[in-house]
């Protein structure tokens, strides 16, 4: 009896050892991987290119002012490094800043235009799988060097990443800027056809005079423009959409809910409209057939006029017919850009294949877009 009773606290004992032992070890491990705040570099935008046979960063970090965070006393620096892959260019950016480089709070990665088209695919499936970047993370093309764009001197915010991201969750719904995330780029990745798109940023020149007491008449501002789309394939870099283009890819995508539409009036001078909600949903006819149906609620952008003390719509069906035809040319302008290049933009190889199957699939080919018939069909409501 006394024999089972030892035995039985040896065996408590060895499992009380072996729970602190677990606790010790996750400790240390913790405490290795959580290094303190102080001593580490918060990168809020990243800037990645392609420099011959290496991958170049630029990362944008906070730097605590001495009146500290809650007085706005932060300043922003540039680090660089470079290296054969990107875990390698990670850790030696670390090297550069002095301190642990955290990207925790990294929400904005910007590509350079040479390494879409030679290290893209590698480049992204490293933002994909490391744990270091979150879902959210947005992708921006760059046209140029994405450096140059991380270091762009806008008026408006002092650290052009902050700006960026301001930008796309501002004017996302009214300009037609395609956003695009870590995460959405993995889902479109593996759709038929493979077809990516993220907004493209160019940096443009302005004329900038700061005024006040502590200015000192500083010039030589620049603009960051997101109106085009760049469009990717699994392989890379494949082509960009204009303006018009890029605002067709929003209402397919039923991403534009604000903003304006552009047409002639009766009168010859040219008026707008504010787009107020706008749907769409990809209607399969046949195997090779697809047509978009697109409803736009839209507000007259003037006063409407009355006669005899009732107000009469202000547009005419002939106008209406005129704003029907600018949505229109816009997705169609978006779609045949798309299948010049033999990319499904809009993803209807997807649509198709969730109707007809297994066998449409196992028949199609890679240029599949080539004979597809594609047309959009606008329902107008004006409010």
């Amino acid at each position: 009896m006394q024999r089972r009773q030892r035995i039985g606290r040896l065996g408590g004992y060895k499992w009380l050892i072996i729970v602190v032992i677990a606790v010790v070890l996750i400790g240390f491990d913790l405490l290795s991987d959580n290094a303190s705040i102080v001593n580490r570099g918060m990168v809020v935008g990243l800037a990645i290119d392609s420099g011959g046979d290496l991958i170049e960063l630029a990362a944008q970090v906070i730097l605590p002012g001495s009146e500290g965070a809650s007085s706005g006393g932060n300043d922003f620096m540039i680090f660089t490094s470079s290296g054969e892959t990107m875990q390698d260019a990670i850790e030696k950016l670390s090297v550069s800043m002095g301190i642990k480089a955290s990207l925790a709070h990294c929400t904005l990665v910007i590509l350079g235009e040479d390494l879409l088209r030679t290290k893209c695919e590698s480049t992204l499936k490293h933002l994909i799988r490391s744990p270091y970047f979150a879902d959210n993370t947005l992708l921006v093309a760059a046209l140029g060097k994405a450096k140059d764009v991380l270091a762009a001197k806008v008026p408006i915010n002092d650290a052009a990443s902050y700006h960026m991201q301001r930008m796309m969750q501002g004017v996302q719904r009214e300009a037609g800027v395609n956003i695009c995330t870590v995460k959405d780029y993995f889902a479109n990745y593996y759709y038929i056809g493979g077809a990516n798109y993220m907004p493209m940023a160019v940096v443009e020149d302005c004329e900038f005079s700061p005024t006040g007491p502590d200015k000192n008449g500083e010039e030589g501002a620049q603009l960051l423009d997101l109106s085009r789309t760049l469009v990717l394939t699994r392989e890379g870099y494949g082509f960009v959409l204009d303006h018009d283009a890029s605002r067709g890819l929003s209402f397919v995508k039923g991403r534009l809910n604000d903003g304006t539409l552009i047409f002639t009036a009766d009168c010859s001078e040219e008026r707008d409209v504010v787009v107020l909600d706008s749907k769409c949903t990809l209607s399969v006819k046949s195997e090779n057939e697809v047509t978009a149906k697109v409803k736009v609620k839209v507000k007259r952008n003037d006063l409407p006029t009355a006669q005899k003390g009732m107000i009469v719509n202000a547009l005419s069906e002939r106008e209406r017919e005129r704003i029907r035809e600018s949505v229109r040319g816009q997705i169609i302008a978006c779609f045949e850009e798309g299948q010049k290049q033999d990319i499904d933009v809009f993803h209807l190889g997807e649509h198709i294949y969730r109707k007809y199957g297994e066998e449409w699939r196992k028949n199609q080919n890679k240029l599949y877009i080539r004979n597809i018939k594609f047309d959009a069909q606008i329902e107008l409501a004006v409010k």
